[in-house]
């Protein structure tokens, strides 16, 4: 009989729930059940990522540990101090945990701290009995569990990651050809548009899975560093991917065939690269080393066009450069992976310079909101006589409260369902079930059963919160021991427990802003226009400026700001419900999202070409006009910082053409003075780029304005009941 993937895991992971309550019972440990917890949050469906994520709760067990014994032995009679330190660590947890890395480490950092500071009181005897019991608990659930995975239908994550590697390297594949496509005037918006967004997801995929391959295949672990290298390549051919597509909108009403002769032979050389790359991770031998190229421009076709249209040519063609750069490092990766050949040297990208430490407003957050869950809870132990689940209160805060303070989008109204359920499926197997089982087999029996069932049914990612209660709530209610009693209080006090901690979670969610999504967008939308209307202002300095640690510091701050608040704002528009906000449509938020991240690259393109040696001469001349493209700009992002729907795109287009037209103007005449062979090529074609980079932000600007004059804002600044 074949069994499904699904019945699989289940069956493994309720055996070895069952494994982990029998040997810790057979050994008299006390609280059997912090073993079934281990085994329940560690299991995965690849032994490579449950084998990284029971490292990860290990490692984290014994760091939070080591923090919790550290604050009970300085703060065991000052409870005030104490609280106070636990808060900060708490807090520094949930700030690291909603980074980039190893986010569960942190987590269960945080919360085994508060769980054995809770626990064990001031007596530091039993601060050390706790601490090393929850790791011995832990180290025991880990352990079997990762014997089961390994033993009892192994699932390695090495096939996983490689289909997901081919999967991602052919749709960026179909991406690029839909982009070429574009470019030429004869693609589909919607096919390009699909692909973008399945890109999108397929590297989200390949991150997770290399991780986990890392865990469990010799091979891949052997190469990490090269595959490591391989994934910051495809991170930056999806970057560069759209910015190149992002230029095209400069680009109308040319014949881009005929500016750039041999476009052709250059995108069916790229297209050839990436099929290489895409059978070479198939594990089929590729035909030769891919040859450098170089895009040819008609110089005298190009002499001919406008100045804008040089600019906007001299952008997408540095992207179609950039990509022929990115492609051959991929294919070099890619054949050094696989073994197929001997690669030659290629350029990589430059490597940005290290910017220096700035705090993350909405990390930053977090962490406080956090802290007030904390002391909410704590002070509601202090002051509440006999409130239901004691110390409890605090100790099942913590882990809730850093999981919904990183996922501001997930309401604590959506764990009412899947908390109430698994109370009542745990319940009624501890108060009906448990009294009448007389010895393991029964009990053992009963353990595997339970676990069986929520495992399958819960099985699904999107039902991972029924999954997570159902395992968790199940484990600690039926509170096996080796000295079992029964009391229904205890089942009554773990249900009453959790509208308590609820209620100070969905209190908190209000401090200091609203949690509603639109609102949440509101309010990034004007930090990003408050940062980009910084990073606009400081072009007034000249390039030789020196700038200060404080001003590198800020500038640095709304760098950051600029970088990551298109994206944010993407994972907020999401949770949006159009359908309370007459005027506003799916589509339309999309649009708005898409737009940003288009200004959000024409900013960096912006300040990257600001950067590059310039023709002096050309800079002195347009001074007075750049200032004035600037003064504009700038006055624009500070109405939309204040109202994201300031300004109408008409009125944006005629202001900006006007600028433009007059810029042209002005460098047809500067041109025109100077004499022959005074302006060097690289000069030249810098000066184009930064031209090219102002009127992209000009561009990108109009593009907003029509996005959001599409959106009624009324309905989004209306209070009302959620």
């Amino acid at each position: 009989m074949i069994l499904s993937s699904r019945t699989r895991e289940a069956i493994k992971t309720a055996l070895a729930m069952t494994l982990a309550y029998g040997i810790a019972l057979s050994m008299d440990w006390d609280r059997p059940y912090w073993a079934g917890f281990a085994v329940a949050m560690v299991s995965l469906a690849t032994i490579g990522q449950s084998l990284n994520k029971a490292a990860l709760r290990m490692i984290g067990t014994l760091l939070g540990m080591g923090v919790a014994m550290t604050l009970i032995a300085l703060f065991g009679q000052d409870r005030w101090p104490f609280i106070v330190f636990l808060s900060v660590w708490i807090g520094l947890c949930t700030y690291m945990m909603a980074g980039t890395k190893h986010q569960y480490f942190w987590h269960v950092s945080g919360f085994v701290c508060g769980i054995i500071c809770m626990d064990a009181g001031p007596d530091p005897v039993n601060a050390f009995n706790t601490a090393i019991l929850r790791a011995q608990e832990t180290g025991l659930g880990i352990l079997i569990y990762s014997l089961v995975a390994i033993f009892l239908w192994p699932s390695s994550s090495r096939a996983g990651f490689e289909a997901a590697a081919g999967k991602l390297a052919a749709t960026q594949h179909q991406l690029y050809r839909a982009y070429l496509d574009l470019m030429n005037g004869t693609g589909d918006i919607g096919k390009a548009q699909s692909l973008k967004a399945q890109a999108i997801q397929e590297q989200s995929r390949f991150s997770q899975l290399l991780g986990a391959a890392e865990g469990d295949s010799y091979e891949v672990r052997e190469r990490r560093q090269a595959w490591r290298r391989y994934q910051g390549q495809v991170v930056e051919l999806g970057e560069t991917l759209e910015r190149w597509h992002d230029s095209f909108a400069g680009l109308q009403a040319q014949d881009v065939q005929h500016l750039l002769p041999n476009l052709a032979a250059f995108g069916a050389e790229l297209d050839l690269r990436l099929g290489h790359i895409e059978r070479m991770l198939a594990n089929q031998r590729h035909a030769q080393q891919p040859p450098a190229t170089e895009l040819v421009l008609d110089e005298e076709a190009v002499r001919a066009l406008p100045h804008f249209n040089k600019a906007a040519l001299a952008v997408s063609r540095k992207q179609l450069q950039r990509l022929e750069i990115l492609t051959r490092s991929l294919f070099n990766s890619v054949s050094d992976l696989k073994g197929l050949g001997q690669s030659i040297a290629v350029p990589d990208a430059v490597t940005p310079s290290s910017a220096p430490f700035v705090p993350d407003p909405d990390r930053v957050m977090a962490a406080a909101r956090v802290m007030l869950i904390l002391w909410l809870a704590w002070l509601t132990l202090i002051y509440v006589n006999a409130i239901p689940g004691g110390s409890g209160v605090v100790s099942m805060s913590i882990p809730i409260g850093m999981a919904l303070a990183t996922m501001p989008q997930v309401s604590v109204m959506q764990l009412f369902r899947p908390v109430t359920t698994s109370v009542l499926f745990a319940g009624t197997l501890y108060i009906f079930l448990m009294p009448k089982l007389s010895s393991f087999s029964g009990l053992g029996l009963m353990i595997f059963i339970a676990t069986f069932s929520i495992c399958y049914l819960y099985a699904a990612p999107r039902q991972v919160l029924g999954r997570v209660f159902g395992l968790a709530l199940f484990v600690s209610i039926i509170s096996v021991s080796n000295e079992q009693t029964y009391s229904f209080l205890s089942v009554a006090n773990t249900a009453l427990l959790f509208p308590t901690i609820f209620l100070i979670i969905a209190v908190t969610a209000y401090i200091p802003f609203s949690p509603r999504p639109e609102r949440a967008v509101l309010r990034l939308l004007g930090r990003f226009f408050r940062s980009s209307e910084y990073l606009t202002s400081i072009m007034r300095r000249d390039p030789g400026y020196a700038t200060t640690r404080l001003e590198r510091w800020i500038q640095a701050f709304h760098a950051r700001e600029l970088a990551t608040l298109a994206q944010k704002i993407g994972t907020w528009a999401q949770h949006i419900d159009t359908s309370t906000l007459p005027g506003t449509t799916p589509e339309q938020v999309q649009s708005l999202v898409a737009g940003l991240q288009v200004l959000t690259y024409r900013m960096q393109e912006l300040h990257e070409a600001r950067g590059n040696t310039q023709a002096q001469i050309l800079e002195q001349e347009l001074l007075a006009d750049f200032r004035t493209w600037r003064l504009r700009v700038q006055q624009t992002f500070q109405r939309l910082s204040q109202d994201p729907a300031a300004g109408e795109q008409a009125s944006f287009r005629r202001g900006l053409d006007e600028i433009m037209e007059h810029l042209d103007a002005r460098m047809r005449e500067t041109l025109d003075q100077i004499p022959d062979g005074q302006l060097g090529d690289r000069d030249e074609d810098n000066f184009y780029h930064l031209l090219g980079a102002y009127r992209g932000v000009s561009e990108a600007l109009v593009e907003y304005a029509g996005h959001a004059g599409e959106i009624d804002w009324t309905a989004w600044r209306e209070e009302r009941f959620a």
